[in-house]
């Protein structure tokens, strides 16, 4: 993709160079493009590495809403045989109670793996991506690494604690009926 944007010999002449600012050049506009040292087939290899990264967090981010989502109707389904039953039987409720807790601690557990596991990717991607050329580099710049990562660690705190409180409203419903 990268390979894909610089210019080919004999093609269009390269823009002038962007005068340096009075402060110094910019690092995320950088006035000349440096290609990267890889040769095509190591460029080929880490573009693959690159997609395949993306894909796995893309996948683990799907994995962890799904995750929250079969755990919010598996609580309301357990609820809702609760209700449908009029909580006849107190033994079952226990054991759907046991059976929620289970789900939930289980849920949190597979939300942090996934997000350990993006995390992983994203190392990876960093590592990919300065090994390329300038503008590749200054343009992954662009997204501060600090803004990213309270981004996405207050959303893992907010699903871990959705499926804590949703814990918590579903044990207050069924330890009335016990």
């Amino acid at each position: 993709m990268a390979r894909d944007l610089r210019p080919k010999p004999g093609s269009h002449p390269a823009p002038a160079a962007a005068e340096p600012t009075e402060i110094g050049d910019d690092p995320f506009d950088p006035a000349e493009n440096v290609p990267s040292d890889l040769d095509d087939l190591t460029h080929a290899e880490f573009v693959e590495i690159y997609r395949d990264a993306s894909e796995n967090v893309r996948f683990a981010k799907e994995q962890m809403w799904r995750t929250v989502l079969y755990f919010s109707v598996g609580a309301i389904a357990a609820t809702g045989y609760g209700v449908v039953s009029r909580w006849s039987d107190p033994q079952l409720i226990r054991y759907l109670l046991v059976i929620v807790w289970l789900c939930s601690v289980l849920s949190v557990l597979i939300i942090l793996s996934l997000q350990w596991w993006q995390a992983v990717e994203h190392r990876k991607i960093a590592y990919v991506t300065s090994k390329w050329s300038s503008f590749s580099t200054a343009a992954r710049r662009r997204k501060s690494k600090g803004v990213s990562d309270v981004q996405r660690y207050g959303m893992l705190a907010a699903m871990i604690l959705y499926l804590e409180l949703v814990t918590i409203a579903v044990t207050r419903i069924f330890t009335g009926y016990l």
